[in-house]
């Protein structure tokens, strides 16, 4: 089916360059990304949740850990996926 849809000027350049970048037109990065995020509404009204990563604290509970700390230990390598503990 053709549609219209009318986005900002910055967004649209950036829907172009992420179809660029991954090989596909334009019409198949929108159309995959418009079913992906039909996908993830489906599975969260179906009470189906992502899996996350456990992060271990040598404290627990500590309030300590910010984004900005997390993305430091990410680039560190100091998290580590968890095996069910």
């Amino acid at each position: 089916m053709r549609t219209t849809i009318d986005l900002p000027d910055k967004l649209f350049r950036r829907v172009k360059a992420a179809a660029s970048l991954r090989g596909v037109t334009l019409k198949e990065f929108i159309s995959r990304s418009v079913e992906q995020q039909l996908n993830g509404s489906e599975l969260a009204e179906e009470g189906q949740f992502v899996q996350l990563p456990l992060v271990s604290s040598e404290q627990p509970g500590s309030r300590d850990l910010t984004p900005e700390r997390i993305a430091e230990l990410l680039e560190d390598g100091d998290l580590h996926e968890s095996s069910g503990r």
